[in-house]
């Protein structure tokens, strides 16, 4: 009978050191989410890395867990700052350009580098007019531009990527990774690189041009360029693009 309740006891004792681990985890995870660490961060306390940002235009503002970290004084500036090794939401925004934002986690001992995208609200440009000598020309090749195929796609200036579409999907390929970027409901009238970059794409759609990144990865971000009737486009040129809308033709800056 005594080796019984000895034998017991000892059951109990074990499983009241059970109950105590497993208490004292909930409550470390309970913390973690309350004071914004996630599980997978646990091992990264105390660790550090570094953003880095690519930022061409003076006056630019920097957020950093909502928190401003700099106002940019020179045209491309290259800041950097040191954060601990866990998710991040970054913030970049101007007067006049719609704001940008993501999410990126950063790596220990590591280093992220980011390039927003900088989309001025209210487009600019100029209309062509049919007394212009190239008139003809540039119509006839904005409304005939061609979209591109699996087997003709459009390379980018790196060439480091290629750009098709497939069943009204925008399709981007970077090294071994391929990227389905979007496929919207409407049909995609003109497609191609933002400026040189191989990483932002630009569509003509319903009533609109827009950019959108090719990577989802963290906030893919999504911004117009131009809205209007039904406009489609060609780009030859890092800096504006060819549009024909409603019967106008225009050049307009991106």
């Amino acid at each position: 009978m005594k080796d019984n309740v000895k034998n017991w006891s000892k059951g109990l004792e074990k499983g009241d050191v059970l109950w105590g681990i497993g208490g004292i985890i909930v409550i470390l995870i309970f913390l973690g989410y309350v004071f914004e660490y996630k599980p997978e961060n646990v091992f990264l306390l105390g660790k550090s890395g570094t953003l880095a940002l690519e930022l061409p235009l003076v006056q630019t503002n920097i957020f950093i867990d909502e928190e401003k970290k700099l106002t940019t004084t020179k045209e491309n500036e290259n800041p950097e700052f040191e954060l601990s090794a866990k998710k991040h939401s970054v913030i970049i925004s101007r007067d006049g350009y719609y704001p940008w934002t993501k999410e990126v986690i950063i790596p220990n001992n590591g280093k992220i580098k980011l390039s927003p995208i900088f989309i001025t609200i209210n487009t600019s440009g100029q209309i062509i007019t049919k007394n212009d000598p190239e008139y003809v020309k540039l119509r006839r090749i904005v409304i005939e531009n061609p979209l591109p195929a699996k087997t003709s796609p459009i390379i980018s200036k790196d060439g480091i990527a290629s750009l098709w579409m497939e069943d009204n999907k925008i399709i981007v390929s970077v090294a071994s990774s391929t990227y389905n970027v979007l496929q919207p409901d409407t049909a995609i009238r003109s497609v191609h690189f933002y400026k040189d970059r191989a990483d932002v794409v630009i569509f003509s759609t319903s009533s609109a041009i827009y950019a959108i990144e090719v990577n989802k990865e963290g906030k893919q971000n999504f911004m117009p360029i131009y809205k209007g009737g039904s406009p489609t486009f060609y780009k030859d040129n890092p800096n504006f693009v060819y549009v024909w809308d409603n019967g106008t033709l225009m050049e307009v800056i991106i």
